[in-house]
């Protein structure tokens, strides 16, 4: 079993060695962009921003934490992320779309680390690594792999459009579904880290935070 796992996944990244070259070469570059974003947004707005975080730090000493409601909403912002990747890779636009999408998802997560690291030094970089890191370590693994499937798709997809063959899909489709479906499913064990784990982390280190 764990043989055939290997060799199915050293497959996988042997075939699709350029599209994760892409598609990290995308979130790279909208971590990087995130960053340098912070040194050119406005004091207004980065009072606002700080005013914000300093709130969320304030109800995370408390126990008023709606752990079901976050869980709730991250499931739906997993869910609509994973549906958009899915069906951008039914179709060639998604050759643009996904990297768009990766680049995206990198350019919040280099803004919010930024942002922590300027507005609150060290303790800023503390929160970002314990209300950041723990779900990141499930999300961005699977959306790197769902973002590589969808565009490795898209690309069959026009491949077939301009050799007219268009029953050399289904498949591929097939697989590609049933892929998705289970690094959603994966997804919604990082929503259960977002929810419960990563606020209980927050609130022990909050004290040190202002």
């Amino acid at each position: 079993m764990l043989p055939k796992l290997n060799e199915t996944i050293r497959r996988h990244l042997s075939d699709n060695i350029i599209s994760y070259a892409i598609i990290l070469f995308f979130f790279i570059l909208g971590i990087s962009l995130g960053a340098l974003t912070v040194n050119n947004i406005d004091i207004d707005t980065k009072s606002s921003i700080k005013a914000y975080i300093d709130g969320f730090i304030s109800i995370s000493r408390t126990d008023s934490i709606n752990s079901a409601e976050i869980l709730r909403q991250s499931i739906k912002l997993n869910l609509l992320t994973a549906a958009a990747l899915f069906i951008f890779g039914l179709t060639y636009a998604g050759i643009l779309l996904v990297p768009a999408i990766s680049a995206f998802r990198g350019f919040c997560l280099g803004f919010t680390v930024a942002f922590l690291t300027d507005s609150l030094g060290k303790g800023g970089f503390l929160l970002a690594l314990v209300s950041i890191l723990p779900q990141n370590l499930i999300y961005l693994p699977v959306l790197l792999i769902i973002c590589v499937c969808s565009i490795s798709l898209s690309i069959a997809v026009l491949r077939n459009k301009l050799n007219r063959k268009h029953n050399e899909l289904s498949s591929f489709v097939w697989s590609y579904t049933l892929s998705v479906l289970f690094l959603f499913t994966v997804m919604i064990g990082g929503s259960i880290i977002e929810a419960y784990l990563t606020p209980f982390l927050v609130k022990l280190v909050a004290p040190y935070l202002m």
